[in-house]
């Protein structure tokens, strides 16, 4: 899977996750790490061991 940039998202990545729009069930935009993939999805787990499934597309890699 590829973020918005088009870069491969790889388990255990750092990825900014955007504000939520339509049916997210985020109410924030944060910085989590990317748990695992599941259909079209990236599950990413943010700091407080939430975890959200999010379209690649949207989600930024973060650089560390």
């Amino acid at each position: 899977m590829k973020d918005k940039n088009g870069r491969t998202i790889e388990v255990g990545m750092t990825v900014e996750v955007p504000e939520p729009s339509g049916n997210d069930i985020h109410n924030f935009e944060f910085r989590g790490s990317v748990n695992s993939f599941h259909d079209e999805y990236v599950t990413v787990e943010d700091m407080e061991s939430n975890f959200f499934d999010i379209e690649p597309e949207r989600l930024e890699i973060v650089e560390e």
